[in-house]
């Protein structure tokens, strides 16, 4: 079976190290906004979570903003992934997060699709929202990083 090889649109505000990271050791397909004059012009929060879902990629944003359901409908998510502010470190501990959801709720093997999902990762915890699909209601989720075994 081909690894599966994950397709990120990565916003203005995710650092250059981070998406760096993620390309190089972890080879992970990163659209960075920084990288395309037409995306790097558009400054509307809603564009660029519309965007990563037409183009069947995970949104990767520090932007606290898109946790919220009203403003940003958790049933139009394109797969969303917030890390904590300022902490390129948290680069290295992503992969893992990855490699965790794709165990915890991907128990084929094939491709993970994350649309309809938010997580929100921080140095504690990871917090995963989405859409029970027998009750079609929302349900919310957090771990530790020392309860799934990423961080002693």
């Amino acid at each position: 079976m081909k690894p599966y090889k994950w397709r990120l649109y990565a916003d203005n505000n995710i650092e250059q190290e981070i998406v760096e990271h993620l390309r190089g050791k972890d080879k992970m397909d990163v659209l960075w906004v920084r990288d395309d004059p037409k995306l790097r012009c558009q400054q509307d929060d809603s564009f660029h979570y519309k965007k990563a879902r037409e183009l069947g990629r995970y949104l990767l944003t520090h932007d606290e903003d898109f946790w919220n359901d009203r403003q940003y409908p958790l049933r139009t998510s394109p797969g969303l992934i917030i890390l904590p502010k300022n902490e390129g470190a948290m680069a290295k501990h992503f992969p893992q997060l990855l490699l965790k959801l794709m165990d915890e709720y991907n128990p084929t093997g094939e491709a993970l699709y994350l649309d309809e999902i938010k997580v929100r990762l921080t140095w504690e915890s990871i917090t995963i929202k989405t859409i029970d699909h027998d009750t079609q209601k929302k349900t919310t989720e957090t771990w530790t990083w020392k309860d799934l075994g990423l961080k002693g």
